[in-house]
């Protein structure tokens, strides 16, 4: 049976329909910026998209007052007229309210830190249909948990972020190698991560050319003039690109650079962390991708992915100053798999896992305890007949939610991602 959908354009309508959900006993599901992969749902949609998508900034003090129902690309649109921003993520069309509570990682996290370590305050709707403040004084508790514990405590209506000043351009350099240069670049960024600046981000892409044959793609990312960003990624352009599309960019146009490879359909993340940057790992990766394109041209706009990011300024952070408890200095390897019709989506399950199942053997780990970042993790984070995964997911940090969860969802409305079992 299709789900009820409501369209609340006030908080207090996000909490009358929790509490109708509660009353009814109908399954509860919330959609907020609506970027990530489509969960199965029954019962009650709470979609924020539609009418709960201001941004309010205030430039004096260097705060926007964020919607649960935007995406980022909102708020950079607005904080940039102010030359003011905050970590974003590494798309345009990202949801603030999943990408922050999951964590954040964005081209500016070398910088400041994931998203969520910019959050200064939210507005909760609770399980019971509550409205709370939650912030370093109030609430202090949920406070924590919304910043790495996801959606399991209740229904973020409002954000608060700490902007940052930001220049109005910045370096950004796209090179397209051949397949057969992989060995040479990934020694180039070996050398790159060794003197990676805290405003340097970078992203190794394969994915499929013009022509749809395999290529290898190095994105470059410097928050500085032309000038500074050429001579960092100058290694990369003396190894003989293909392609060369380095310059000057509009900072509100930086998350722009990735929206190409997410194409329109079905869509499945499945990701884990690389503690080094050995050449095997990659290599069987683009082995695989190769494979896949061949075996199954329905998933040919699928791609995969490396992050680089300068990680001081996460690993700053505590693990148990906040929810989120992969702070440790890794890259994030992610498998996304695309295609259009459904009746492939059992197929391109199980060539995803495969697929991310191939890298980790190679890197001489297991998928079944590396999970890797939670907000990319869409293969485990609906799996939640047990909390085994979540245990992955939240490490030391879980018994410290379990409590949280008590306190706030003990009947377990929100358990759609990565669901908290509550302390006994």
């Amino acid at each position: 049976m299709s789900p009820s959908v409501t369209l609340p354009s006030t908080f207090d309508d996000v909490a009358a329909a929790v509490r109708r959900a509660r009353s009814q006993g109908l399954d509860l599901t919330v959609r907020c910026g609506g970027y990530c992969t489509a969960i199965d749902a029954s019962g009650l949609v709470i979609d924020l998209s539609r009418n709960l998508n201001s941004v309010t900034i205030d430039a004096e003090n260097k705060l926007a007052y964020v919607q649960g129902g935007c995406r980022f690309s909102q708020v950079e649109r607005e904080a940039t007229k102010f030359g003011l921003a905050v970590p974003a993520g590494t798309v345009s069309d990202i949801g603030v309210g999943g990408l922050t509570t999951g964590g954040g990682y964005g081209w500016l996290s070398g910088e400041h830190g994931l998203t969520l370590d910019s959050l200064v305050s939210a507005t909760v709707v609770l399980a019971n249909g509550d409205i709370v403040q939650a912030n370093a004084t109030e609430h202090s508790d949920l406070f924590w948990g919304i910043r790495g514990g996801g959606s399991n405590f209740g229904i973020v209506v409002e954000f608060v972020f700490k902007l940052h000043p930001q220049r109005s351009e910045v370096y950004t350099t796209t090179l397209t190698y051949a397949p057969s240069l992989l060995p040479i670049v990934i020694q180039q960024i070996n050398r790159w991560t060794r003197k990676q600046t805290p405003n340097e981000a970078g992203r190794l892409i394969f994915s499929t050319d013009s022509q749809g044959k395999p290529a290898v793609v190095f994105i470059g990312f410097k928050n500085s003039d032309a000038e500074e960003g050429e001579a960092a990624f100058k290694g990369f352009v003396e190894l003989g690109p293909l392609e060369n599309v380095s310059g000057m960019s509009p900072y509100e146009k930086l998350n722009t650079m990735l929206d190409s490879y997410n194409v329109p359909g079905h869509r499945l993340h499945w990701t884990l962390h690389l503690e080094r940057l050995d050449l095997k790992p990659f290599k069987k990766a683009l082995e695989a991708y190769t494979n896949l394109l061949t075996e199954h041209p329905e998933a040919a706009s699928s791609y995969v992915s490396f992050e680089f990011h300068h990680t001081d300024k996460i690993a700053s952070v505590p693990t148990e100053a906040t929810a989120f408890a992969h702070r440790a200095p890794v890259c994030n390897a992610l498998v996304t798999t695309q295609w259009e019709k459904a009746a492939f989506t059992a197929v391109a399950q199980a060539a995803t896992r495969e697929l991310a199942d191939t890298i980790a053997k190679a890197a001489s780990t297991d998928l079944a305890t590396n999970i890797g970042y939670p907000n990319y993790a869409d293969g485990v984070a609906g799996k939640n007949k047990t909390d085994t995964y979540s245990r992955l997911a939240f490490g030391a940090n879980y018994e410290r939610l379990q409590e949280v969860k008590k306190m706030y969802d003990p009947e377990g409305v929100f358990s759609k991602w990565f669901a908290i079992q509550p302390a006994a």
